[in-house]
């Protein structure tokens, strides 16, 4: 059916967190399973769900889940 993947990394908030390496194996899960250019082209949505929020920035959550929302 042609659908493009949004990516969606929880738990953003623990100190372990590592959101560049699970983007990496996402890509790389991806390219194994023969996804054509435009689904390698996913957006990424960082996000705590324990805390309610989201961006689309790794490094700073927005107050709420609205970049989710709108991403999807």
């Amino acid at each position: 059916q042609n659908l493009k993947p949004v990516v969606v990394v929880n738990k953003i908030d623990k100190p372990s967190a590592r959101p560049e390496g699970v983007v990496d194996e996402v890509l790389d899960l991806f390219i194994e399973l023969e996804a054509n250019d435009e689904q390698l082209d996913f957006p990424v949505v960082y996000a705590s769900a324990v805390n309610g929020t989201a961006s689309l920035n790794s490094e700073q959550q927005d107050e709420n889940m609205q970049s989710l929302y709108e991403t999807i």
